[in-house]
């Protein structure tokens, strides 16, 4: 009887084994597995993490190249701008050189003209004396500044008067006006331009040097590697005359 209870008890104490090691290995096989699991979430959420900062990166990027592409852009469109206000300025420039509102400088000649006060006393002394005949007119100087610019004079005065295209010369008595201003001989008319050229333009025989020495003038010519033509001191005010668009009248 006695043999059969202890076989119990040790049936009893081995099922209880038995029972305690498969709830062990379940507990182990649970820990496992909330582990694994705890381990997969994190991974997931650090691989949602990775996209997103992915995602943003990407983003970012492409806001960069677009920032990149306008200022590429903006760049282009200064260097253009520059270029046209370079031009701009180019084109301002020669008018105004052309209008005669700038000194400016360059080699050229000098041409001196004077009264002949020498010839004048011989005719006083020989009892004869025409004034128009040993007097500068304003004749003379015209036709010295047009065969300047037929010589390709690019700028001309006359005793610091800029001639322009609003310039008036003409006699008053014995003083030429020019400008407005009164000028009296000597004349000295400077010229900006090939020096050899205008000289030989001038220096012609039978051309308007030799005419005006016939007329008992003196005159010299004489070379500048390096003058001064000032600039046009009035204001140059338009009232009546206007620019014409472009294609109109055409």
């Amino acid at each position: 009887m006695k043999s059969r209870l202890n076989n119990k008890i040790l049936l009893i104490g081995l099922i209880c084994f038995l029972l305690a090691f498969m709830v062990t290995a379940q507990i182990r096989t649970i820990n496992v597995s909330e582990t694994d699991i705890s381990r997969l979430k994190k991974e997931n959420e650090l691989r949602d993490e990775i996209n997103q900062w992915k995602d943003v990166y990407d983003t970012a990027t492409e806001r960069i190249n677009e920032l990149n592409a306008k200022i590429s852009e903006y760049q282009t469109s200064a260097a253009e701008d520059d270029k046209t206000v370079a031009l701009i300025k180019s084109d301002l420039d020669n008018a105004r050189v052309l209008a005669g509102l700038v000194s400016v400088e360059g080699q050229g000649i000098i041409i001196t003209l004077d009264d002949t006060e020498a010839l004048k006393q011989i005719a006083l002394d020989a009892g004869y004396y025409d004034p128009n005949a040993y007097i500068i007119h304003d004749s003379d100087l015209v036709m010295i500044v047009n065969e300047l610019l037929s010589a390709g004079a690019e700028a001309i005065s006359i005793n610091g008067q800029r001639i322009t295209g609003r310039t008036e010369i003409r006699c008053t008595g014995p003083q030429v006006l020019i400008n407005g201003i009164r000028i009296v001989a000597p004349f000295k008319v400077s010229a900006i331009g090939d020096s050899s050229t205008l000289k030989g333009a001038l220096s012609l025989r039978g051309g308007i040097i030799s005419s005006i020495k016939a007329d008992n003038i003196d005159v010299t010519i004489t070379t500048s590697g390096d003058m001064i033509v000032p600039a046009y001191e009035k204001t140059i005010t338009y009232q009546y005359a206007k620019p014409v668009e472009e294609g109109v009248g055409k």
